[in-house]
């Protein structure tokens, strides 16, 4: 059980660990690879090569990163005593008897942060409230969020705190639940840990621990595995297939303020017989929130729980139980797929706009303002909802679109083959275009209102003013919906 240290003494232990450079950079210098300790992987071999020189990092590598014990002999020479005083006053560290120094948990470098958790041993050994390692799916969120100001935030389903620290850069005040008294008692730990004192960090279940307060920003990684099994607290959850984020979306807008925000990672299955948008589209009716939903990666029953049981078991003598377990779950229940993404929310008084679709798999650049450049997308659309109103803003290109155009030889010149309008951040959403369009874009930077572009494009082309006029506000609005052009 980590104990929660003094401010004061919180920072030199978070001092010393940046003056000696336990960093993300020089962990991968020295591992070769950011890679976790796994018997699947076959590591540990190479992971102790690695670290076998005695240095000071490598000692708290092998204790925080492999989890193995050291003896106090060796560490005394290159921990100061009083740094190991804390190790051990915090709970970081036991002592056996004999004299080694035994890690009671992980603690990696994170965006910026010292993080603590359980080391990955603890699936291996069912241990299950064990508090999970930032992983890829925290990381993955915490990309996506919307930082601008928010005086409440909430991280619903904490586990380490992660998502909590980001947050208290930009918030006002942060609360983080969670089910499990291990991950609270982590998250305070990892608060303390890093100076972060507009963190609060409550037990309890769901939205019950922050009953009858709002937010301008909910954040959660719920525990949304499909699985018939319910071992493990930071994966598995009680709810049939889906039930669980299905509840956390239909009970989210009674905890947003007006204009507030909940995003959240999910996973939904798709039935026989039904598209897999619907699901989740029930999920949001009624809700007085408008929605972006993205999907993400799509997998068959069979493929989905061959992954699910290599993730959570080592034991193979268990794997054909652990199949037919699964098989016959989702058999009984039609279950045609499992789907990954990302909702978010907004709650908004008025006709809400609800969008689903699928994504590319891999945005780049600052995605938390391409969500909010998203739902200003609709916001311009919805309040220039006739042909009139569109014509009178000033429309330019977004500042990530590029145009490419891609050329053949034909008899000794080249000839363009296609056009393409691309964005280079967020997703990369891309539109083929043809040449007069393109012509009639790149005039819309932001100078000349829609009518006054549209109209010099006709007279330029000699086209009919109202046939240009309908097909240029149809190109407009969607290039608008998507990202491409914004109102100067």
């Amino acid at each position: 059980m980590l104990q929660l240290l003094s401010h004061h003494d919180s920072r030199r232990l978070r001092v010393f660990f940046e003056e000696i450079d336990y960093t993300e950079p020089n962990l991968r210098k020295h591992l070769g690879a950011p890679e976790l300790p796994s018997r699947s992987l076959r590591n540990m071999a190479r992971l102790l090569d690695r670290t076998s020189e005695p240095s000071t990092v490598n000692t708290l590598l092998r204790w925080f990163w492999l989890g193995i014990a050291q003896t106090r002999a060796q560490s005394e020479d290159l921990i100061p005593s009083e740094i190991l005083a804390l190790l051990l006053q915090s709970g970081l560290l036991a002592e056996e008897e004999g004299g080694n120094l035994v890690p009671a948990a992980m603690l990696l470098p994170i965006e910026g942060y010292l993080v603590a958790s359980d080391h990955p041993i603890g699936i291996e050994n069912k241990q299950v409230e064990m508090v999970l390692w930032p992983n890829p799916t925290s990381k993955f969120l915490s990309r996506f969020a919307v930082r601008r100001h928010a005086r409440t935030t909430l991280d619903l389903g904490t586990g380490s705190g992660i998502l909590s620290l980001g947050a208290a850069q930009y918030s006002d005040h942060v609360v983080a639940t969670d089910l499990n008294e291990r991950a609270v008692d982590c998250a305070r730990f990892n608060a303390r840990l890093n100076g972060a004192e507009n963190i609060e960090v409550v037990s309890g279940d769901c939205f019950a621990p922050v009953a009858g307060r709002r937010f301008d920003l909910i954040l959660s990684n719920p525990p949304f595995f499909i699985t018939p099994q319910t071992e493990y607290l930071f994966c598995e959850n009680t709810m049939e297939l889906d039930g669980l984020c299905r509840r956390l979306v239909k009970e989210a807008p009674a905890y947003l303020n007006e204009g507030g925000y909940m995003q959240m990672l999910c996973e939904w299955a798709q039935l026989k017989e039904q598209p897999w948008q619907e699901r989740v589209a029930e999920w949001l009716e009624g809700t007085g929130c408008d929605a972006w939903v993205m999907k993400g990666l799509s997998q068959d029953p069979e493929e989905y729980a061959q992954h699910r049981i290599k993730e959570m078991s080592n034991d193979s003598s268990r794997d054909n139980d652990l199949y037919t377990g699964y098989m016959s779950y989702y058999r009984h229940r039609g279950v045609e797929a499992i789907h990954d993404g990302l909702i978010v929310m907004r709650r908004r008084e008025g006709q809400n706009f609800v969008r689903i679709e699928e994504v590319p798999t891999r945005p780049g650049g600052e995605l938390g303002e391409m969500v909010l450049a998203t739902f200003s997308a609709h916001d311009l659309l919805r309040a220039n909802d006739t042909d009139d109103k569109l014509l009178a803003i000033r429309p330019r290109l977004a500042d990530n679109v590029r145009f490419e155009q891609v050329c053949k030889p034909v008899k000794s010149q080249w000839q363009a083959e296609t056009l393409t309008l691309r964005l280079i951040s967020g997703f990369p959403f891309h539109m083929a275009v043809q040449p007069l369009v393109a012509e009639f874009l790149v005039t819309c930077d932001g100078t000349r209102t829609a009518e006054e572009a549209i109209a010099a494009f006709a007279a330029s082309a000699g086209a009919p003013l109202a046939t240009v006029q309908a097909e240029c506000l149809s190109m407009i609005r969607k290039l608008v919906e998507r990202g491409f052009i914004i109102a100067a």
